[in-house]
């Protein structure tokens, strides 16, 4: 039977009618359900459970639509799992009884020491192992009631593979989805990794959770599908990676929903960013009531591969979310577009933004046109600025509360900042109180205090680790 949580809830007069049908379907007992089918995996033996595991996904691959694989109670310990056009359910007994835990030391051979860049082979079990512990290729899938670890010791995750040119011994996503079309629906997951100071990003996992357009088409570097289709995730929690929710790679006309309502926000922490989102073409993304913290930002939108350029924006809608920067210079959150080929049509509001360290920036806006910023609260003591608007146009910010929030004396800018390349942008301050250090051009200012930096403290100020996203899955 399908989970409600996961459908969409956008229903107009004949969506009406058919939730009605569906509801009367819900009556009828579970035989009638055409094609269901529940596959259960065989409790933990203790030493190995990849063969179970894989032959469950399998066989419910071959059933097609409406097949579950039930996990039982207990820690299954697996290598890598693959599964192509499973169009069903992986769920465990519940996120503190299931567990899957990776086995130390998987082997990988996407991309070896010495391969040739960018040039990817299809994923399997057997001849092409990513260093995905769980990775599901097209399909419709939902994961829920289930906790996936990765707990090797420092360098002992994967043998060696080249990330962003150096080696690496870990995970570059434990839970992956990619291919052409991909419907996927997260709910009460757990997820963490551990720290691995042998690693260039700090993590034995880089993208804990990850929606990528990353399959490729044949061996020829980049030549990689593009995905379209939906991705949801709910009530789940990350930890310990180097981001917690990753959406990135040749990803368009794809509904991301990351939360969505009050009932159903995810935590995530301990990571160098919470939120990785990176360019899509004609998406649409709803970001909502979750707590995400990273040393480097709570979340952030940039652009992923020179060789990806948008050619139709993507709609981000952010409110209601907690968003914390933990280390110094860090973000609450920020959006970076591309200057040249904007792509990023964004509205954030109603957000709670902290920083909790030195030189930090509420929220960030780069190169944005048309960027909608509200009824935000921004906090941090001795920060560089609240709410920083850089290279900006037709940018509105207003009514956001940063009377929480102090410059730094020495290096600092103003609660709001406008920098030099601004154009056309509206400010509208909550108080009469709040400065905002204006050096822009045409730009509107309403119910402000000056700033007292002075110019050459602008002129100085820049944001030492602006592009700060993850690296790429191979350069």
């Amino acid at each position: 039977m399908p989970d409600m949580s996961c459908l969409v809830k956008h229903v107009g007069l004949r969506g009406a009618f058919l939730w009605g049908i569906l509801g009367l379907m819900m009556l009828l007992p579970a035989t009638v359900w055409a094609g269901g089918k529940t596959v259960k995996v065989p409790p933990p033996n203790g030493v190995d459970d990849t063969a179970n595991i894989q032959g469950a996904l399998n066989t419910c691959v071959k059933h097609g639509p409406g097949c579950t694989v039930q996990l039982a109670a207990g820690t299954y310990l697996t290598k890598q799992l693959v599964a192509y056009n499973f169009q069903g359910t992986f769920k465990g007994m519940g996120s503190e009884s299931t567990t899957i835990e990776a086995l130390p030391n998987l082997h990988v051979d996407l991309e070896p020491v010495g391969g040739v860049p960018e040039s990817l082979c299809q994923p399997n079990t057997t001849t092409c192992r990513w260093p995905s512990l769980i990775l599901f290729v097209n399909g419709d899938i939902e994961v829920s009631d289930l906790s996936i670890y990765e707990l090797a010791p420092p360098g002992t995750a994967t043998t060696t593979w080249l990330f962003a040119g150096s080696p690496f011994n870990g995970l570059y996503d434990a839970l992956s989805f990619m291919g052409q079309h991909v419907t996927a629906c997260i709910d009460r997951i757990n997820m963490e990794g551990l720290p691995d100071p042998t690693n260039p990003y700090g993590f034995n996992v880089v993208n804990a959770l990850h929606f990528t357009g990353e399959f490729p088409r044949s061996l020829t570097p980049w030549d990689w599908y593009f995905l379209s289709g939906s991705f949801t995730v709910r009530n789940s929690s990350f930890s310990t990676a180097t981001v917690g929710i990753s959406q990135d790679g040749f990803v368009k006309s794809s509904q991301i929903t990351i939360g969505g309502s009050p009932s159903a926000g995810n935590h995530l922490e301990n990571g160098y960013g919470g939120l990785d989102i990176e360019a899509s073409e004609s998406s649409v993304f709803e970001i909502s009531y979750n707590e995400s913290s990273g040393s480097g930002a709570g979340m952030w939108v940039v652009p992923w591969q020179p060789v990806f350029v948008p050619a139709s924006p993507s709609q981000y809608f952010i409110h209601d979310n907690k968003f914390t920067g933990t280390g110094q210079y860090a973000d609450g959150f920020y959006f970076l577009d591309d200057a040249a080929n904007p792509w990023i049509q964004a509205a954030a509001w109603n957000n709670t933004v902290e920083v909790q360290s030195s030189l930090s920036e509420g929220i960030g806006v780069y190169y944005t046109k048309g960027t909608a910023v509200w009824n935000n609260s921004v906090t941090g003591s001795d920060g560089l600025d609240g709410i920083g608007l850089w290279s900006t146009t037709l940018d509105a910010v207003a009514n956001n509360n940063v009377s929480g929030f102090t410059v730094d004396s020495t290096s600092g800018l103003s609660q709001i900042y406008l920098d030099p390349s601004t154009t056309n942008d509206l400010v509208v301050c909550a108080e009469r109180s709040d400065t905002v250090l204006n050096q822009g051009t045409n730009n509107a200012i309403i119910g402000c205090q000056q700033s007292t930096a002075s110019a050459e403290d602008a002129s100085r100020a820049g944001r030492p680790n602006l592009q700060r996203k993850k690296p790429p899955v191979r350069k």
